[in-house]
């Protein structure tokens, strides 16, 4: 069946850091690991490396903070959307990005929501909808009135089966060709000599 998003997620965009970041030193710090449109990248995953700190004079609102089961989406095209598993709760989400959470998993699965976000046709739609906005912005609107094909769980647990092994995949051979990169580099390194001045 094919139904809106809206109809599939309850949305929020992210806080506004400008308005809680710590302005007085001498008050209590309170320190979250917070997430960056480069975080989220376009394999589904989070980067770690990308995660930045950060610093506030007090202790933050839960809401903002991402959930398991969160689907996490860049308000930026592409949406690079990623579903936040148990190790990375309490990651704080920035207005940048917007979580959408699953009201009913008897109809469709989180995983399932990131695997059809992710399909090329429905980026390309949205960056068609957003052309005239500036530096690639989208409203969190146009993502709530997008239409996506909801199959039966079965069918959505074979199809996320697949993304899911693909994905590794992808991944163990990225970090093959870097591997390879570095071995390479070593061994010119070795054949040269000394180091450079």
């Amino acid at each position: 069946m094919i139904l809106q998003i809206s109809r599939l997620v309850d949305a929020q965009g992210g806080l506004v850091l400008s308005r809680k970041e710590a302005k007085n030193p001498e008050a209590n710090i309170y320190r979250y690991k917070r997430l960056t449109l480069r975080s989220l990248a376009e394999d589904g995953y989070i980067s770690d490396s990308d995660l930045e700190d950060f610093y506030t004079n007090e202790s933050l609102n839960s809401a903002w903070f991402a959930s398991p089961g969160d689907v996490l989406i860049r308000l930026f095209s592409p949406l690079c959307p990623t579903v936040i598993d148990e190790s990375r709760k309490e990651l704080l989400v920035p207005s940048q990005l917007a979580i959408l959470k699953v009201k009913d998993h008897s109809i469709i699965s989180p995983e399932f929501l990131r695997l059809s976000l992710s399909q090329k046709e429905v980026q390309e739609h949205v960056r068609r909808i957003e052309r005239g906005t500036a530096q690639r912005t989208v409203k969190l609107g146009t993502i709530m009135d997008l239409l996506i094909e909801v199959p039966d769980m079965e069918t959505q647990r074979r199809a996320i089966e697949v993304d899911e092994l693909s994905r590794k995949r992808e991944r163990m051979y990225l970090d093959l060709i870097d591997q390879e990169r570095q071995l390479t580099e070593i061994t010119i390194k070795k054949i040269i000599g000394g180091s450079l001045r």
